[in-house]
């Protein structure tokens, strides 16, 4: 525990003076990349989500997956020549089937549904609407939940990757014929959409995500960009396995998330047959990391919130304590290895056993601390 401690107070002591001369105005998703970008963790992820990528046999997939995952102002295909009008239609479509929430059946509820569903992009009303910021330095989870910060979408995706071809070869072992190609896609393509709808916010937290079908938006846009960039259908169907296999009760949820994300890319769903192949129930599977992250980011949560005042952070002025210190601390350190040092009674430091790859952020955190100290309210007061 008092590594925990010590850790944080090395990550957050800022000096008294050499602060930055100017404040940079610019959008929470953007401070926000700095700091994934000044994360070892993140880099890790980074190229290992890149290698995943370079992996995949599917020529025309690899090429479309590369951009949207690596290439800054990719285009967000789904949004191209969707304006406001045929986003109100998509809604009360969605409304209608009986899968968006009965508190959106106002007007004012479907205009909110819609701002959800649909975020502000740049040249959202041109040919190109496209995010401001790498799409991988996104945050990997809704608030509060594993991966919910900085470059925690590459972190997750890579998690998931490496559980995913894990079982893929577990299985393969065992006799079983599986696809590792359509595991692949399906495991770097299902939160794609997550930097869409998780974007930061103001005071600090992602936004909130709005439920479709039952289940995260994100789940069903990220289906609705893989169908209207035209990616291989058996990726899809694996990918529309990741929330739960089309087993049972389940096999109707399924379907209708087929549907939902159809009816956004003007798809037809019928295109897109989904069945419980050895694929989708390894994409199922490999998207499990929460149990752990979850639970991880609990726990280090509550922890935070004891430690901040002695980096002086006041955990009720939320906007400073979550932009200068929670977001930036698990960004540089990771939840889940903040975790294992909340469980952790060794009493300094130097038991750390050398080699473990978690002593990289001793050299990294004067990055962090560059990149929030650029904004006013995260200087010591």
């Amino acid at each position: 525990m008092r590594r925990f401690a010590f850790l944080l107070a090395m990550l957050f002591s800022f000096p008294a003076h050499g602060q930055a001369d100017a404040e940079a105005q610019v959008s929470p998703d953007t401070v926000m990349a700095q700091v994934a970008e000044a994360s070892p963790l993140f880099q890790r992820a980074r190229r290992t989500v890149a290698k995943a990528i370079d992996k995949l046999e599917d020529a025309d997939g690899r090429r479309l997956t590369r951009a949207a995952l690596l290439l800054q102002g990719d285009c967000v295909r789904h949004r191209i020549g969707l304006d406001r009008n045929a986003q109100r239609q998509i809604v009360a479509t969605l409304a209608e089937r009986g899968w968006l929430d009965s508190k959106y059946s106002t007007e004012a509820g479907r205009e909110e549904a819609r701002r959800l569903l649909f975020p502000p992009l740049v040249g959202e009303d041109g040919a190109c609407p496209h995010l401001t910021t790498p799409e991988l330095a996104a945050a990997g989870g809704n608030s509060g939940s594993h991966h919910s910060w900085p470059g925690g979408l590459a972190e997750h995706i890579a998690t998931n990757l490496a559980s995913g071809m894990a079982l893929v070869r577990a299985y393969r072992s065992e006799g079983a014929e599986v696809d590792g190609d359509s595991v692949a896609g399906a495991i770097l393509w299902h939160d794609w959409a997550k930097a869409l709808v998780l974007r930061w916010q103001a005071d600090g937290d992602t936004a909130l995500e709005l439920r479709v079908a039952g289940t995260g938006a994100h789940h069903i846009l990220g289906l609705a960009e893989a169908m209207k960039r035209g990616l291989p259908a058996r990726w899809i169907a694996a990918q529309a396995c990741a929330h739960a296999a089309p087993d049972g009760e389940d096999a109707t949820r399924v379907a209708n998330w087929i549907e939902a994300a159809a009816v956004i890319a003007g798809e037809e769903p019928a295109r897109f047959p989904v069945s419980t192949t050895p694929e989708c129930l390894i994409s199922h599977m490999s998207d499990q990391n929460w149990v752990f992250g979850d639970v991880a980011v609990a726990t280090v949560e509550a922890r935070l919130v004891e430690l901040a005042p002695q980096a002086g952070f006041d955990p009720l002025d939320k906007t400073r304590y979550r932009f200068c210190y929670r977001n930036a601390a698990l960004a540089q350190v990771g939840g889940d290895a903040l975790f294992t040092l909340t469980q952790s009674n060794a009493d300094s430091l130097g038991s750390m056993p050398h080699g473990n790859s978690n002593h990289r952020f001793w050299s990294m955190n004067p990055r962090v601390a560059d990149v929030v100290r650029t904004l006013a309210f995260c200087r010591r007061k």
